[in-house]
């Protein structure tokens, strides 16, 4: 396979993965600056909540959990939606501004859980919106 072709392939295949890894990497590194390192049940809790973003994420994607998976058919996005800039720098802005705010305000497993759950939900939904703007400016 011709290199570039070959890095285009690669590129499309870690676009979205790629992406949600920075965020959750950076919400955990944030809520570590600020809180120090996690106790184990801060760690459940913001893995937790990342699992019940995901969870209600599918539910409105599929209608439900025990649903089919399917890939929904259409046009491929455009390429400047796979940087993920607004989707990772948005998730990572909140999960900065729940960090420095609950800090001293709320339980810090509760600050860790809204971290998962938002660093999440938002990441997925700002993907959506990416590629709707992308889309409208071709």
């Amino acid at each position: 396979m011709e290199p570039s072709k070959r890095l285009a392939s690669n590129l499309v295949a870690e676009s979205k993965a790629y992406g949600y890894t920075l965020t959750i990497w950076g919400g955990g590194a944030i809520l570590v600056a600020h809180y120090g390192t996690p106790s184990i049940l801060a760690v459940a809790a913001y893995v937790g909540g990342a699992l019940v973003a995901m969870a209600l994420l599918a539910v409105v994607a599929f209608g439900g959990l025990l649903a089919e998976q399917r890939q929904p058919d259409g046009e491929p996005p455009p390429v400047a939606s796979m940087v993920h800039i607004a989707a990772t720098g948005g998730s990572l802005l909140v999960s900065y501004l729940v960090s420095i705010g609950g800090k001293g305000r709320l339980p810090p497993v509760l600050v860790f859980a809204l971290v998962g759950f938002l660093a999440t939900a938002l990441y997925n939904t700002l993907l959506v919106a990416e590629d709707s703007i992308g889309r409208a400016v071709e």
